[in-house]
């Protein structure tokens, strides 16, 4: 609001007779407004002039006369002081260049409205300061009328209502903020209340307030009434007619509770059941809370809620029935079950045919601690602890333990991770099984199984020379005469049989390897001694051959493995090498380091196998044509592939000049 104006004709209005003029003081005001600046020449009028000035000039306002007709014809040294612009460039209609622009054109309009309608002048409107600084002011002026009625002057005051202004507008902001919080606040408070109805209603919960004085009801939610099955249009009910909801079995030890509850002023909680006017049967979950007179330490009220847990209860009800049939096939079953925590520790073990022994000797151990394969068969545990390490789902594993007793036993256990709804490895759960039976039928039905494999393949493999001796044997029956021609006979079917005896045992024992009856022997191999007992044993026979044999061996490689076995691999190829290298050559048997893996080399300057040969010199009785008139078997390299292949290392044969045969095993830590 710029201007504010007032049109009613003041009661207050000034005439001369207000003034109380004194005899022989003609209109001294009037005067003196009219000509302010005429010399007095009468003592009392000058000296009542002077002071009215200095009442003037001590009030606060800006104080202001004006001619009947509206033009002002004195300021008061405040309105110099306020706006630093003398009182000779104010008078007139000249004050009006000190007013904001915006509230000229108004104020004009009001200040001749109010002189041509001879009515008091209110307004609002704001005045440069000094300093450019424009202050709202309240303008008041009212007409001083002589004897008559008739306006001799107009005076006035210029009130700076800046800081009211201020306030006002600040009150009048603050409401406004009020009003829109108080609004915002309700909507809110409305859809609070919304949401609370939607909750109880999703979750069948109701809400109650009780008077303690009067054990009445002063609330019940809509959901209340809905679980009790009650009308709300009857209004309330009564605390009894709630009672009587209960189940007959309950209703004793509820109103118990909750009136020892309700006398000591104590929180509480109940599970019971009520049964509606149809006979339908809910559970009830309770929840009170007492509220305290601030006056009081005895409550006042009681609040909480109800909530309809019936289908929870039937869902525990068939959880606890699926538990005790889950147990009982548990029971009956062979099986175990267990569960290991995120650092793969048994944390749970059942106790049914379980022959590694009572949950207490289980809990807090892994299960490599009770197993007794770990040491021989490295690689399947290591893929086995990698799988748990990254939380894979695993089935039939295999391995063997020691038992509660101290017998072997043999396992099978197959396990699935746990996972919380944030994705955190919980642990494991699985079941086990003692497989000891299927096992050790399963080895006695191999073991049968190669005792007549042994037999075909020696029965064929010796076929040919058992004949051959026998034909020896019948000629020389024929043949021989004397004594010394039977004796040549029997030595030489002597020799064939020590050869087939020889041949006999090789067979058994490239069955025994073939069939991993060794890996029991499996440790830590260092190769390096390994290669140079090798090189110290073949120095001399090579030597003797007129063939050198170097051997090198650098300390630092270990491997898993039988040692024997793997002396007998590099026996084989360095004394095949010795065999069929000529004179002048030369065989190396050297240990080397090559991609990952650790290689034992054997390279001689023979005459080589050629590639079309080289996977058949691997089986049994095989000769090539360059080697048909060297002593042999024909068993050598199918010893060594077969005691590489018992190892899980790979064994290659390739061209040189002469033959490169070569050992390769993965690195161990």
């Amino acid at each position: 609001m710029r201007t504010t104006t007032r049109t009613e004709r003041p009661s207050s209005v000034l005439d001369d007779s207000s003034l109380g003029p004194r005899p022989g003081q003609r209109d001294w005001i009037a005067g003196a407004m009219n000509e302010p600046r005429r010399i007095l020449n009468d003592e009392p009028l000058r000296k009542g002039e002077e002071r009215w000035r200095g009442l003037v000039e001590a009030l606060p306002q800006l104080v202001w006369s004006a001619t009947p007709d509206g033009a002002c014809d004195y300021f008061s040294a405040q309105w110099t002081q306020y706006t630093g612009v003398a009182e000779s460039e104010l008078l007139g209609w000249r004050w009006m260049d000190v007013l904001h622009p915006d509230d000229r054109h108004s104020t004009r309009q009001v200040w001749t409205d109010s002189v041509a309608e001879r009515h008091a002048y209110d307004v609002e409107y704001r005045v440069r300061r000094r300093d450019g600084v424009y202050r709202w002011f309240k303008t008041r002026g009212v007409p001083i009328r002589d004897s008559k009625g008739g306006i001799v002057n107009w005076f006035g005051s210029c009130t700076d209502i800046t800081d009211a202004k201020h306030t006002e507008e600040a009150l009048r902001h603050a409401r406004l903020e009020l009003e829109k919080k108080v609004a915002e606040r309700t909507t809110e408070l409305r859809r609070n209340e919304t949401h609370l109805a939607e909750a109880q209603r999703l979750t069948r919960t109701g809400s109650w307030a009780l008077n303690v004085a009067s054990r009445e009801f002063v609330h019940l939610s809509d959901q209340h009434y809905q679980i009790y099955g009650l009308d709300p249009d009857r209004g309330i009910p009564s605390l009894q007619a709630i009672r009587q909801r209960l189940h007959p079995e309950d209703r004793v030890h509820t109103d118990a509770i909750s009136e020892k509850a309700l006398s000591e002023g104590k929180s509480y909680e109940l599970d019971y059941r009520i049964v509606l006017s149809d006979g339908i049967v809910k559970f009830i979950h309770l929840v009170a809370r007492p509220v305290f007179n601030a006056s009081s330490n005895s409550p006042v009220e009681y609040v909480g809620t109800v909530m309809d847990v019936t289908e929870r209860k039937q869902a525990e009800k068939a959880l606890r029935e699926s538990e005790q049939r889950f147990r009982d096939f548990t029971e009956s079953a062979s099986d175990w079950c267990w569960e290991t925590g995120p650092d793969h520790r048994f944390i749970s073990v059942s106790d049914r045919l379980n022959p590694l022994g009572t949950t207490t000797r289980r809990i807090g151990t892994k299960r490599g601690d009770l197993a007794s394969d770990l040491e021989e068969e490295p690689e399947k545990w290591r893929r086995h602890m990698a799988d748990l390490d990254t939380h894979k789902p695993f089935r039939d594993f295999r391995y063997r333990a020691t038992s509660w007793d101290g017998s072997e036993v043999y396992i099978a256990t197959s396990g699935k991770p746990l996972f919380d709804p944030q994705g955190r490895f919980l642990g494991y759960r699985g079941v086990g099984s003692d497989i000891t039976a299927a096992v050790r039928a399963g080895q006695l039905e191999e073991a049968l199984q190669e005792a007549k494999v042994v037999g075909d393949n020696i029965a064929h493999d010796l076929r040919t020379p058992l004949t051959r001796v026998r034909i020896r044997l019948e000629r020389g029956r024929g043949h021989a005469s004397t004594l010394e021609e039977f004796r040549a006979v029997a030595d030489q079917a002597i020799a064939a049989l020590d050869q087939l005896l020889t041949t006999i045992t090789a067979l058994l024992r490239i069955t025994e390897i073939e069939h991993c009856r060794r890996r029991e022997g499996f440790g830590e191999v260092q190769l390096a001694p390994l290669i140079r007992e090798v090189g110290d044993l073949y120095g001399p026979i090579a030597e003797d051959k007129g063939v050198i044999l170097w051997a090198e061996a650098p300390d630092g490689a270990t491997v898993q493995g039988d040692r024997d076995l793997l002396f007998e691999a590099v026996v084989n190829l360095v004394d095949n090498a010795v065999k069929f290298t000529p004179e002048g050559g030369r065989v190396e048997l050297v240990l080397l380091y090559k991609e990952g893996e650790t290689v034992i080399r054997v390279i001689d300057t023979g005459p080589g196998i050629p590639e079309i040969e080289r996977e058949a010199v691997t089986q049994r009785f095989y000769r090539s044509d360059k080697s048909r008139n060297t002593k042999g078997l024909g068993l050598g390299l199918s010893m060594v592939a077969a005691i590489i292949k018992l190892h899980d290392f790979r064994f290659r044969i390739s061209a040189g000049p002469g033959c490169t045969a070569e050992i390769a095993c993965p690195n161990w830590d």
